[in-house]
């Protein structure tokens, strides 16, 4: 898992990151990744072939959602 304080560098993706891309900078699988998609805690877009696509802001807010349950008590 990445520190609380930290974003995905700019030069990632150009906005759009594959499955392995965000499993990677959040410490996670790909499986786990996957499975946050399809229960709606991380949005997932397709691209022209149909392959899963994220868009880096939305995998910056659940950085953000479990960096926040993880300093709560």
């Amino acid at each position: 898992m990445t520190d609380s304080g930290a974003m995905i560098p700019a030069n990632v993706g150009g906005g759009l990151l594959t499955r392995q891309q965000v499993a990677y900078l959040v410490g996670e699988t790909s499986a786990r990744v996957a499975m946050w998609a399809r229960r709606g805690r991380l949005p997932e877009v397709r691209d022209d072939a149909g392959k899963p696509r994220y868009r880096r802001a939305d995998v910056e807010a659940l950085l953000r959602a479990q960096a926040g349950r993880r300093r709560s008590p």
